[in-house]
């Protein structure tokens, strides 16, 4: 049996260092033959960048799907920049970490649950931090690249963090694909904060998606009808659309049917590749455009 680790040829690998807490990421890049032809040029022409949360687990399938897409463009394929964003030395996810960097400190003032683990509290704000100030600089430096739009993909409690930056600290990023977002956690603390957090993603978009098998079916047993019950994802994300759907962020919010809490990352992940992929228009050169350097709020 051969178990050499899979390897895509349009996938590179690369370590990364936050300086401050001297933690590692796994990086692995895919781009476009457009934007591999065209690196280090800074005339300044579109090319978008997508993170991808979870990169362990996202990225092969997400680097296909842009690969597919750029030859069905045949030859007109936009540049674009695909990094899955992962942790060194694990197959497909590091539960402990993944906690830390994208669920919010504990709110101050509520019990915590005696089960609670390894999704008491995390550092939310640290990783957002951590992606504008290093991640982005680093890619634009290593890659030779100016990026016009940057999007991001959660799922889980990556789809929670999504939210959670767009609506307090959305930086430099213009585009947020929130997947199925944990927003059960700390009893539902996200939804209770004040309407006014919003205001922070104005001009930006968000894709919201759950699957609609995210619920309790006929089949399953009392114990995960009870967590469904408890969790109500299908309740939050339905109350959710109503606190967003009128505010300043561009919404768009999707039930992807037949799917549970796991398939649901592959269609979605569609959705976000599909927004990489898109045409960009041209940067105005009189006028200054988002820049992936830009001082985080």
């Amino acid at each position: 049996m051969d178990d050499t680790a899979l390897s895509l040829p349009f996938v590179r690998q690369h370590t990364l260092r936050d300086t401050q807490s001297d933690q590692a990421w796994c990086l692995a890049i895919a781009k476009t033959a457009a934007a591999e032809a065209r690196c280090g040029d800074a005339t300044g022409a579109a090319h978008r960048l997508l993170l991808v949360l979870d990169g362990n687990l996202a990225v092969a399938p997400a680097a296909l799907m842009q690969q597919s897409l750029a030859e069905r463009a045949r030859g007109l394929a936009p540049r674009s920049t695909l990094v899955g964003v992962g942790y060194p030395g694990v197959a497909l996810r590091h539960a402990q970490r993944r906690a830390q960097d994208f669920l919010p400190p504990w709110p101050a003032g509520l019990a915590r649950p005696a089960d609670a683990g390894d999704f008491a509290e995390g550092q939310a704000d640290r990783f957002a931090r951590f992606l504008d100030a290093q991640l982005l600089p680093w890619l634009a430096t290593h890659e030779r690249t100016q990026f016009t739009e940057v999007g991001l993909f959660g799922h889980s409690f990556g789809g929670l963090f999504a939210l959670h930056k767009l609506l307090h600290r959305p930086g430099p990023m213009q585009a947020f694909f929130a997947v199925s977002p944990s927003l059960w956690w700390a009893d539902g603390w996200l939804q209770r904060q004040p309407g006014g957090t919003a205001a922070q993603g104005a001009g930006r978009s968000l894709w919201l998606g759950i699957g609609s098998d995210e619920r309790a079916l006929p089949g399953d047993d009392a114990a995960r009808q009870a967590l469904h019950r408890r969790r109500d994802m299908q309740g939050r994300f339905a109350q959710l659309v109503a606190q967003l759907q009128h505010g300043p962020v561009a919404l768009q919010a999707e039930v992807l049917a037949g799917e549970d809490h796991g398939s649901v990352l592959y269609p979605a992940l569609t959705r976000a590749v599909r927004w990489l992929m898109q045409p960009v228009p041209q940067p105005d050169a009189r006028h200054s455009h988002p820049s992936h350097t830009a001082t985080p709020p």
